[in-house]
């Protein structure tokens, strides 16, 4: 349990990296003549899929507000790789997430175009409040996201500006974790060695949501 005191500072690290990478790509990357380097992709969308067990152990569906926005460097005619950052709300909970990423695109770059794109990074429940009083503290944690997709280009017939339409599978993992306080009244288990100093016990609850994204947008 102790691992998730260090969980945040690594996901900041990640964010970092993700940045250091992004520059780089986009400051040593090849301009292929006159053509524009840098790529765009934002979309507003919603989040289908299945919600928590209530108390009769039933899910239902759920439908959730997605936005991405998707910055990337071409690296070659029909392919872009960059950093991406959104937001996501999971029934009460909303999650930031960020990603490396991948854009490919099968077609005529003047007629539509079908794209493939895929995210791996993380989310961070940065809006959600850590709660502490006398007894416990309580807070949540980013995990893991993946999430592959397939769209369509629609070129303006002016303009560099097109719509852009997508669907994609999303999996984001989250913790939320609960440690109580040890206030010296009973000694410790044999247990409790491993939990950070100054807790008597601690939970953890794991939610993974396996979501259907639908999304609509632009791309310059």
């Amino acid at each position: 349990m102790f691992i998730s005191q260090i969980e945040l500072p690594l996901y900041l690290k990640m964010k970092f990296r993700l940045l250091i990478l992004c520059f780089l790509t986009i400051h040593f990357t090849p301009s292929y003549g006159q053509e524009k380097v840098y790529y765009n992709q934002t979309e507003l969308g919603v989040l289908y899929g299945n919600g928590a067990d209530d108390w009769s152990g039933e899910s239902k569906n759920r439908i959730d507000f997605s936005v991405i926005s998707f910055h990337g460097a071409k690296i070659s005619k029909h392919h872009v790789i960059g950093f991406s950052v959104g937001f996501d709300q999971y029934e009460s909970l909303s999650v930031i997430p960020f990603a490396i990423g991948w854009r490919g695109f099968l077609g005529n770059e003047s007629k539509p175009q079908l794209i493939g794109g895929f995210d791996f990074g993380g989310g961070s429940p940065l809006f959600e409040d850590k709660e502490k009083t006398d007894w416990y503290e309580s807070w949540y944690s980013g995990g893991v996201l993946v999430s592959p997709s397939i769209g369509v280009k629609l070129p303006a017939k002016k303009g560099k500006t097109s719509l852009s339409m997508s669907l994609a599978y999303k999996r984001q993992g989250l913790g939320f974790f609960m440690g109580y306080f040890d206030r010296g009244d009973n000694p410790r288990p044999l247990a409790s060695s491993n939990l950070p100093p100054g807790y008597s016990s601690m939970t953890e609850t794991s939610y993974l949501f396996h979501s259907l994204v639908a999304r609509i947008g632009l791309m310059f």
